[in-house]
């Protein structure tokens, strides 16, 4: 018996229980629009009753809550002895069709024994391979895998042979153990001969690159408490770049616009962290630019697939890196002054480990940034990671409950983001000559842009001459509120209305000093 079919043998029979629920617990689409169904809507779904209790009817409920019922095609991919099949074609009827899919000539053969002796003629035993099922294009509205996939050594391969094989809006059912993250570090090409479990997030990250929609986790609908089970769909339109590209993928950020929000107010960083994926590493070149001294790249195990896998680097761009384990991404002693969450926080499985770790290293007066994909609705800690976005309300709650102290809502880098900052202490405990967001004197942009870009988190101007500022951050700053008073372009004076001062910069070879600083009456 092959291993796939001897796993198939050991521990198919928690598969289907898991499904009943597994659409109800979530808005499923969410983020996809149109594109996606939602097996939850009430309209078209039964309602939820009592948890199976058997294979059978795990079976039953998976398809009936996918509405997956009479005449619809099912592959069982990875069929072992056809036990899954039997129950399939028994959904689907004489009109339907079951393709029982395994990778020995000899395994086919036995199913077609079966399947005749059963009188199924709606079963089609399929030779596949380990990296294609073999299946008709578009022609399948359900297809399952039952503990097969931690056995795949080429799962891209084979996500791309089921993806041809669905219908526009046919889901993917992937049941198999660990939950959380990789534990088994061995290599793809290992797993095919040798028996390793895979994580979730391995499995959310590859389907969703190879261009499946997540829709849910319905673990509790199935009948094992040690099992995941995990939803796709091949969505009805084409939403994103198609096969090869998460189709409800994070929208575009611009290196410049962005970077403008979370350069140094003033001097430079010396010691940055990232913790950045996808579009967010777009923001590394511009910091390291503005930082004096060597730059850690953190890779999330959340992420990562292979222990060795680093996320891409602009060209001619390398970094030290660092995996982090169970949360923990091994720093050194060297102090932090400010780490960057771009696109990756939403992942974290081990957030409380890894913000305690930072918190350690982070100095006095460092901060954290984040940017990341808003959710609309507050989502648990796996629905924000499979989804790929996260409740800007549960990061404010997640970082105060590891110490650290919310100080500045920033302004969206693209419609679909937030950005928030954290200090390791209170901003009143912090003293003016060591807060890094009391600007001046010497800026090195034209004041308005730079006012513009920064006003969200100033806390003050220093003079030339020494002299302070200070501003209400309790109040909003608009960027309307930043206009230019008459002056010269060696002289310019900005005026921020919000706050009630006035800026009076002087313009040299290579900057602008802040001469002085006015206050007066607030306009609104």
């Amino acid at each position: 018996m092959n291993c796939r079919s001897s796993l198939r043998h050991r521990s198919r029979t928690v598969a289907s229980v898991l499904l009943v629920s597994l659409l109800a617990m979530s808005g499923v689409t969410s983020a996809v629009g149109a594109g996606v169904s939602d097996p939850g809507d009430s309209r078209t779904a039964a309602p939820r009753s009592r948890k199976p209790r058997s294979r059978a009817d795990s079976l039953v409920a998976i398809t009936s809550r996918l509405g997956v019922n009479a005449d619809a095609f099912i592959a069982d991919i990875g069929a072992g002895k056809g036990r899954d099949s039997w129950v399939f074609a028994r959904i689907v009827g004489k009109k339907g069709r079951v393709f029982s899919e395994e990778i020995t000539p000899g395994a086919v053969d036995s199913l077609k024994e079966e399947s005749q002796a059963r009188g199924l003629e709606q079963v089609h035993p399929v030779l596949g391979r380990t990296d294609d099922p073999c299946l008709p294009s578009e022609s399948v509205d359900l297809a399952y895998m039952n503990h097969v996939y931690h056995h795949l050594a080429k799962p891209r391969e084979m996500l791309r042979g089921i993806r041809r094989s669905l219908k526009p809006g046919g889901h993917l059912v992937i049941i198999d153990q660990r939950r959380g993250t990789l534990r088994d570090w061995v290599p793809r090409q290992v797993r095919e001969k040798r028996h390793f479990w895979i994580a979730e997030t391995t499995v959310v990250r590859e389907a969703r690159e190879e261009g499946y929609v997540f829709v849910c986790c319905a673990e509790d609908c199935w009948h094992s408490k040690r099992d995941f089970v995990l939803v796709f769909q091949r969505p009805k339109e084409l939403l994103g770049q198609g096969q090869g590209q998460d189709p409800d993928a994070f929208l575009p950020l611009s290196a410049r616009e962005c970077s403008q929000y979370v350069l140094p107010i003033r001097g430079a960083y010396q010691h940055p962290v990232f913790i950045a994926l996808g579009e967010g590493r777009k923001l590394i070149p511009p910091i390291l630019r503005h930082s004096r001294n060597q730059a850690l790249d953190v890779i999330l195990e959340e992420w990562a697939t292979q222990k060795d896998e680093r996320a891409p680097l602009p060209p001619g761009l390398s970094l030290p890196s660092t995996l982090t384990e169970s949360g923990d991404p091994d720093l050194d002693s060297e102090p932090i002054d400010v780490a960057f969450f771009f696109d990756s926080y939403h992942l974290l499985f081990h957030g409380k480990t890894l913000l305690a770790k930072l918190r350690e290293r982070l100095s006095p007066t460092g901060c954290i940034y984040v940017l990341d994909r808003r959710s609309d609705k507050p989502l648990s800690r796996r629905d924000a990671s499979h989804r790929r976005m996260i409740e800007p309300e549960t990061v404010k709650q997640e970082m105060a409950d590891a110490g650290f102290h919310f100080w500045f809502r920033g302004p969206q880098c693209a419609p679909d983001r937030f950005l928030l900052v954290f200090g390791k202490q209170p901003a009143d405990r912090i003293e003016p000559d060591d807060d890094p967001f009391i600007g001046g004197p010497t800026i090195h942009q034209e004041p308005g842009r730079w006012l513009r870009a920064n006003t969200w988190r100033l806390r003050g101007m220093k003079t030339a001459g020494g002299d302070t500022v200070f501003f209400d951050t309790r109040s909003p700053k608009a960027e309307d509120d930043i206009v230019r008073r008459r002056s010269s372009s060696e002289s310019p004076v900005w005026e921020i209305r919000g706050q009630g001062i006035t800026l009076c910069f002087e313009k040299d070879e290579t900057a602008y000093i802040l001469r002085e600083c006015k206050t007066g009456e607030r306009q609104n």
